[in-house]
C-alpha cells in the first residue's frame, strides 16, 4: 500500500544557511541513511542502523515523497544494510557488521526483485566473510563488491556475475600487496587500514578509494585477471582516508578527469587544527600516471557548525555526473556545488547547509543523488532527508 510519510515539511526559500540559487523543497524526518540511489521516480535509501534495512520511496511529487516499502533487518543488532543500488528490476543491498564482532556470519550482499516496489522479493543472499560487504558498484551484468575475504586482511574487490541473480558467480579478485597473507604476502604495516573502500567502474577501468592507502586505477579489461595501473599513496601526509574515486565520463578543458574525496572520520586524531578532508581533481589522461590538478577545501568559517568536536570535512559526491558541477557532501558544512569546468581552479557555485536533526549540535550530511529532473536529494547520517532544487 502507498503511504505518505508522516508530516513532510515543505519550504519556499533557500533556508537559513544556503546560497540564493537553492530552493529547499522538503524535509523528511527519516532515520539516518548511508546511501541514497535514484532510479526514475523512485528513491532507494539504506539505513545506517537497524531495525530498518532499506526503503523505497515514490518521489514523483518531490514535496511529498511516499513510502512504498521498508525491508526490516533480521539478525544481530550489529548488522546494518546502509548501501543500496537499483538496476532495472533488480536491487542490491549490503549486509555488514557494525561494529565487527567475532563469530559474525551475516555478512554479504542481497539481491531483490523490485518489479513490485511495494513488496521487494529476496532472490538471493550471497554470504561473504568476516564483517561482510561495505560499499559496491553494479551494472546489469556484474556486481563489484568491497568485502572481507578469508585469508585477506581488510576489504578487497570481488567481482560477481549477476546475470543469473539467483546464482551469482565469482569472476575475479583484486587486492593490494600485503593483503593476501594466506598466500604468504608480507602483511602491510597499516593492517586493515590498508584496504579497498570501493571501486567504481568506467569502461575497462576501475577507480578505487583505498582508505589509508590512497587511490588506485585498475585495468578491468579482463575481470578474471585485474591489474593495477597506478596507485596513489598519499597517506601520509594526509591523515583522513581515501573514500571515493570517480572517472568523469566526459572531458573538461580538453582533459580526461577523475575526482576524489577523502572522508573525515569522527575522531580526527592527528588532523586537529589542520584543513579538513578535501575534494581532489586529477588528470587521468595517462591512467598509469595520474596528475593532481587541484585540491578543494571548505573552511570552518563557511559553516555555522564547527569546532573540534564536530565532524566537518568531505565525504561523498553524486556518482553520476552530467555537467561540470559536482554536488559534494561535507558532514557539518552541508552540500557544496563545485564547478570543475576549469579543473585546475574549482569554484563553489552554490551551497546548502541543512539544520541539524533534533538534539544534534551539527548536521551530518552523508550522501547525495540527483534525479532526472535535476532535483537533489541528500541524507543525514543521523537523521533527516532533504530535497532541494539548484538553479546554478
Amino acid at each position: 500500500m502507498t503511504e505518505t510519510l508522516t508530516a513532510p515539511r515543505t519550504f519556499d526559500g533557500p533556508g537559513p544557511h544556503a546560497s540564493d540559487n537553492v530552493k529547499h523543497l522538503c524535509r523528511l524526518d527519516l532515520k539516518g541513511a548511508g546511501q541514497i540511489s535514484i532510479q526514475g521516480e523512485y528513491a532507494y535509501v539504506g539505513y545506517m542502523s537497524g531495525p530498518e534495512g532499506t526503503s523505497i520511496l515514490d518521489i514523483s511529487d518531490p514535496r511529498r515523497p511516499k513510502m512504498l516499502s521498508t525491508i526490516m533487518l533480521e539478525g544481530p543488532k550489529s548488522l546494518h544494510s546502509h548501501k543500496v543500488r537499483p538496476n532495472g528490476d533488480i536491487m542490491i543491498v549490503n549486509a555488514e557488521a557494525r561494529p565487527a564482532k567475532p563469530g559474525f556470519q551475516g555478512g554479504g550482499f542481497k539481491i531483490y526483485d523490485i518489479t513490485d516496489k511495494t513488496k521487494p522479493k529476496l532472490i538471493h543472499f550471497e554470504k561473504t566473510f568476516g564483517k561482510g560487504v561495505h560499499r559496491f558498484d553494479c551494472d546489469e551484468n556484474f556486481a563489484y563488491i568491497s568485502t572481507e575475504v578469508e585469508g585477506f586482511v581488510g576489504n578487497i574487490l570481488v567481482v560477481y556475475d549477476i546475470r543469473n541473480p539467483s546464482k551469482p558467480e565469482e569472476v575475479g579478485r583484486w587486492w593490494m600487496p600485503g593483503q593476501n597473507v594466506a598466500a604468504g604476502e608480507e602483511p602491510h604495516p597499516k593492517g586493515a587500514e590498508h584496504r579497498l573502500h570501493h571501486a567504481l567502474r568506467y569502461k575497462d577501468q576501475f577507480y578505487a578509494g583505498c582508505w589509508m592507502s590512497g587511490l588506485a586505477i585498475i585495468d578491468a579489461s579482463d575481470l578474471s585477471n585485474m591489474k593495477t595501473l597506478s596507485h596513489l599513496e598519499y597517506h601520509p601526509p594526509a591523515l583522513e582516508p581515501g573514500h571515493t574515486f570517480l572517472r568523469v565520463p566526459f572531458q573538461l578543458a580538453g582533459r580526461d578527469i577523475a575526482i576524489a574525496t577523502d572522508e573525515e572520520r569522527g575522531n580526527r586524531k592527528g588532523d586537529k587544527g589542520k584543513p579538513h578532508a578535501p575534494f581532489y581533481v586529477y588528470d587521468v589522461g595517462d591512467p598509469t600516471k595520474p596528475e593532481l590538478l587541484s585540491t578543494y577545501h571548505v573552511g570552518e568559517d563557511e559553516s555555522p557548525y564547527n569546532g573540534d568536536k564536530v565532524r566537518f570535512g568531505a565525504h561523498q559526491f553524486q556518482e553520476k555526473l552530467e555537467s561540470s558541477v559536482v554536488f559534494i557532501t561535507w558532514f557539518a558544512a552541508g552540500l557544496r556545488m563545485i564547478d570543475i569546468a576549469d579543473p585546475c581552479n574549482p569554484k563553489q557555485v552554490g551551497y546548502f547547509i541543512p539544520e541539524p536533526a533534533k538534539g544534534r549540535r551539527a548536521p551530518n550530511t552523508n550522501d547525495v543523488a540527483l534525479d532526472h529532473r535535476g532535483l537533489v536529494y541528500i541524507t543525514d547520517k543521523t537523521d533527516c532527508f532533504d530535497v532541494i532544487e539548484f538553479n546554478g
